[in-house]
């Protein structure tokens, strides 16, 4: 996502290795995070790892982008666990012979899911090798890891690191950077220029003299561009444009193609596409996401900052539930501020305090900060201007998931060289740029930033060419250690929050014979339980068009049971979890009760079905 901070520290390493650390995996498919795997050798990993743990993954193309390279989903789940409600229940009403039958559900459709995706914006390419890692932790995990295996078990995880191949590839591969996809908004527009300029195999930078332009040479470093400010002593200094050289592309950027709040998306300039999916990326996950209402948790990576976004970017938390706001902030929030060692709102450690601290902040210019009771941290927060109250950010991956899709939807950035290098910590922008370069120049090897030499532009004439590796303003982390860092840290985040999904259970079945013979009368009675952190569905959820409550069946195996009491199934609406959702009393319970009173021919056998959209279905045997 597009952030003013850092605008101008910008760097690609995708092509080498840093530090040289090789980080072996305890699996059967061997990783190392010293350099990027870009797009090729991103497939390469998920063939090796659906071959090599069949019985848990499934690799699966869910679409081609505009370049006609496959989009890849890996589905990790024990294939051997779970049902769906139509492996239990057989059609009422049979298709004709001439129309095809639909096919059986997934088993892995009928246990609650997580979703991670990475390379959005194909510059970003540490988002892949944050879902890299996580593919690597559960499937060397599975087995030996008490709680990856549970995980793995009676949830679905479902993995998409490479939602831009093109831009991916492009980033890694042909080492141009590339955010958007490589699709041609309009009938002129040019293809990227891929030309190296000075013939080094590099796209670095290309700087070129503009009375007007909005760079300087750095007092301290002239190697460096930094931004032209009159307060900053650079008034009567030659100034600057600074690009890429790799001409910036002219593709849809496919984080603002999708449907939420889309229509607004065109009054700001950027590549938003024709229509809201009408990038094939965008409409390839749409689809996914849709077919799969399972998923409850969704986590896309994006670089830099060293925060998460939580939605709405369109809206603020005015188009949120505040139960669910409840639940980003102080769950989910709560924990990723601790993983960064950072300081968290007063709120956010004694929930108790909020009704005070509400009225402490009535005068507040921030609406939203009143009204919740806590300004956000830098570390956990919402892309709209909440000072301002106004956005630039409409069609949105993180605004559609939420809003449409009733899904805990978060876009972390993954990165901030001012937290995550040991030397560079508590830097600030006006002098972490000269700092790191200083601290890459100690590193052999480390050929990120380039010297200037002069060269010749097919558009601006004469420039220089050199800088940091990349186009501005897109930064990726360090391969090796500090690479490893940040995705163990994310890891620990993405777990804790996959501990959190529902988990439907039936708890107790208790049956009571009014009368028996050839034909016997039952009061059966079953209680089913959310088992889980999490409620199984949003606040909204039951009212979204293809989501549905919680439903509970009573099933004969050849119809042969009569209802006198209740019907066939019961809609229990949504389940609470055992978390208390700090500020909202669970007046519902995560339990219900249901009871029947039916006619049963003969030795009939009955099953009950417990079947939640987001918190998986069970089945179990009625015995009398």
């Amino acid at each position: 996502m597009r952030i003013k901070f850092l605008s101008v520290f910008c760097f690609y390493i995708g092509w080498m290795g840093l530090f040289g650390l090789t980080a072996q995996a305890a699996g059967k498919v061997p990783i190392a995070f010293d350099k990027f795997h870009g797009y090729t050798g991103t497939v390469d990993y998920l063939k090796a790892v659906s071959k090599a743990y069949p019985d848990i993954t499934e690799l699966v193309e869910i679409g081609k982008s505009f370049q006609q390279r496959p989009i890849y989903v890996l589905v990790i789940t024990n294939k051997k666990t779970g049902t769906t409600l139509d492996r239990e229940k057989s059609l009422v009403h049979e298709r004709k012979l001439e129309v095809t039958e639909p096919p059986i559900t997934a088993l892995h459709a009928g246990k609650a899911g997580m979703m991670l995706t990475g390379a959005t914006h194909g510059n970003e390419q540490t988002g892949t090798e944050v879902c890299l890692y996580f593919i690597n932790q559960l499937l060397s995990g599975y087995g030996s890891v008490p709680e990856i295996t549970n995980l793995v078990d009676t949830k679905v995880f479902y993995i998409s690191p490479a939602n831009n191949p093109d831009g991916l590839y492009n980033t890694v591969e042909l080492g141009a950077a590339q955010r958007s996809n490589s699709m041609n908004q309009t009938d002129t527009a040019a293809l990227p220029i891929r030309q190296d300029l000075d013939g080094d195999k590099v796209f670095a930078q290309i700087r070129y003299k503009d009375p007007k332009g909005r760079f300087v040479k750095d007092k301290e470093d002239p190697r460096l561009m930094v931004a032209y400010r009159e307060d900053a002593g650079y008034t009567d200094d030659e100034r600057y444009n600074v690009a890429s050289e790799a001409e910036p592309d002219k593709g849809i950027d496919i984080n603002r193609n999708f449907p939420e709040h889309w229509w607004r998306s065109n009054t700001l300039p950027g590549g938003t596409g024709e229509f809201a999916t009408s990038a094939p990326e965008v409409q390839a996950l749409c689809e996914f996401i849709i077919n799969h209402p399972n998923i409850l948790v969704v986590n896309e990576y994006h670089t830099m900052g060293g925060h998460v976004y939580r939605p709405m970017g369109s809206t603020g938390d005015t188009g949120m539930q505040n139960r669910d706001i409840a639940v980003y902030d102080l769950v989910m929030g709560k924990k990723y501020v601790e993983l960064m060692g950072t300081e968290m709102p007063q709120a956010w450690g004694n929930p108790k305090e909020l009704p005070a601290l509400k009225d402490g902040l009535r005068n507040d210019k921030n609406a939203f900060a009143a009204q919740r009771g806590y300004e956000l941290p830098y570390e956990w927060r919402t892309p709209y201007n909440e000072k301002e109250n106004s956005s630039n950010y409409y069609g949105l991956f993180l605004d559609w998931l939420y809003k449409q899709c009733g899904i805990y939807s978060l876009v972390t950035e993954l990165w901030n060289p001012a937290h995550d290098v040991p030397e560079l910590k508590g830097l600030k922008e006006d002098t972490l740029q000269r700092a790191l370069l200083a601290y890459l120049d100690k590193r052999e090897g480390a050929k990120i930033f380039l010297d200037w030499k002069p060269a010749r532009h097919p558009k601006h004439g004469n420039v220089e060419v050199g800088g940091w590796v990349g186009h501005i303003g897109r930064n990726n982390a360090f391969p090796g250690a500090v690479l490893e860092s940040i995705c163990q840290r994310q890891w620990q985040f993405d777990l804790y929050c996959a501990g959190l999904l529902p988990q439907l259970a039936i708890k107790d079945i208790s049956v009571k014979k009014q009368s028996q013979g050839a034909t016997s009368v039952l009061e059966i009675s079953v209680e089913v339980e959310n088992q889980g952190a999490l409620p199984t569905g949003l606040v909204n959820t039951e009212w979204m068009a293809f989501n549905r409550g919680d439903v509970v069946w009573l099933i004969g195996e050849n119809n042969r049971a009569t209802f006198l009491s209740g019907k066939s199934y019961e809609k229990l609406g949504n389940l609470y979890g055992t978390l208390q959702i700090p500020g909202y009393e669970d007046k519902t319970g995560n339990r219900k009760t249901i009871k029947w009173v039916v006619a049963v021919e003969g030795n009939e056998k009955l099953k009950i079905v417990a079947s939640s959209l987001k918190g998986g279905t069970v089945v179990k045997e009625v015995k009398y």
